[in-house]
């Protein structure tokens, strides 16, 4: 292989790629970037088994080919030439890649004539939608820190996803939380869909998608997330997913709107003394047109506040996880959100008023009598 390749274009696409690689992981070639040239362009690959991520640069190649080189090693090397071009030039044989620039060059040593594991093709009946550009990082911001974090119950680390006619319907959860977001798919017709697949996917085409439009394929094995210059395909995670519809309350015992950035600020400064008690708890009470909010740790002190609340209902007093809430608030587009309480011991939901399609909801703590 010998090509000519533009150092920033280059140094992106090993950075997109890069991510990924596991820290550690059982098959040594995993931790390498696999770079194939042929025509003009040049595909790079990484994969973990699970995802694979490729991106697809133009440059000039003077004889096609393929290689696969450490990814650490050849990304940060590319991040730090300081000239604007590049010349790759491979002994597959051998696995060896000199990289020269300038009057300068750097041998690495690659994987031989090794190739990376291929993923599974897509398999059975596909539907395929269209999702405008930057809409993928919305859903992310909306969705994915609601992701359960540790192993107890790994069908709960993906998103739920909901294929339907004229809609794509999408939750998360760890069961103590749901987040909940759709977006208008109107070109799609077809029988519907239900899978979950992983965060990490999520995340990774949130960037893809940033200034590009997607195609989102879902086939009865894998997810597979296309832009004009890189693809991702995932396995979907196996299992049921919770029937989340069940949790969201369809009666409110008290709504109204309140400002995000008192109300945020006031759960920020009330979990400084929360985080030191043992509960991470804050109180919230609400009277007809305010909330108050409160904390307190015995050996360190206690804070009250109070917001404004434009709401009708009744009283209310009530223990959260200050972290859930500011995490739903930090989701939020609009200066406003709207606040729903169902009841003592019952979902709150969380509304932007930017975004009718998303909602939140947050379970209280249970309080001690």
């Amino acid at each position: 292989m010998h090509l000519y390749a533009t150092q920033d274009q280059l140094a992106k696409a090993l950075t997109s790629v890069s991510r990924m690689i596991m820290p550690q992981n059982n098959m040594p070639i995993l931790s390498g970037i696999q770079l194939d040239a042929q025509g003009q362009s040049l595909t790079l690959t990484a994969t973990d088994l699970f995802t694979t991520l490729k991106s697809t640069i133009q440059v000039e190649v003077k004889n096609p080919g393929h290689i696969v080189l450490p990814a650490s090693l050849l990304t940060e090397l590319v991040q730090r030439i300081p000239t604007a071009t590049l010349e790759l030039e491979t002994d597959e044989a051998s696995g060896k890649a000199v990289i020269k620039y300038g009057k300068n060059r750097a041998t690495l040593h690659g994987f031989g004539a090794e190739r990376l594991p291929e993923i599974q093709p897509l398999e059975g009946g596909r539907d395929t939608i269209t999702i405008g550009a930057g809409v993928v990082g919305r859903l992310a911001r909306e969705l994915l820190f609601a992701c359960a974090k540790d192993e107890t119950r790994p069908i709960l680390k993906g998103v739920s996803v909901r294929l339907a006619v004229g809609r794509l319907v999408l939750a998360s959860t760890d069961g103590s939380r749901l987040s909940h977001t759709w977006i208008a798919v109107p070109e799609y017709r077809g029988e519907g869909r239900d899978c979950v697949v992983p965060a990490k996917i999520l995340a990774e085409a949130a960037r893809l998608n940033a200034a590009d439009v997607a195609e989102m394929t879902i086939a009865s094995n894998n997810v597979e997330i296309h832009t004009p210059s890189s693809v991702i395909v995932s396995r979907l995670l196996d299992g049921q997913y919770p029937d989340y519809e069940r949790v969201i309350p369809q009666d409110y015992v008290v709504q109204g709107r309140i400002r995000v950035t008192d109300f945020r600020g006031a759960l920020e400064r009330a979990n400084l003394i929360a985080s030191r008690d043992r509960t991470s708890s804050v109180r919230v009470r609400h009277q007809a047109g305010l909330l108050e909010i409160s904390a307190s740790a015995s050996e360190f002190g206690q804070t009250l506040e109070t917001v404004e609340f434009d709401s009708h209902g009744q009283d209310l007093d009530l223990l959260f996880n200050p972290n859930y809430l500011l995490d739903a608030l930090k989701s939020l587009e609009g200066e406003e959100a709207v606040l729903e309480f169902s009841g003592v011991q019952s979902p709150l939901r969380l509304r932007d008023t930017e975004n009718a399609q998303y909602s939140h909801i947050v379970l209280p703590l249970r309080q001690l009598v």
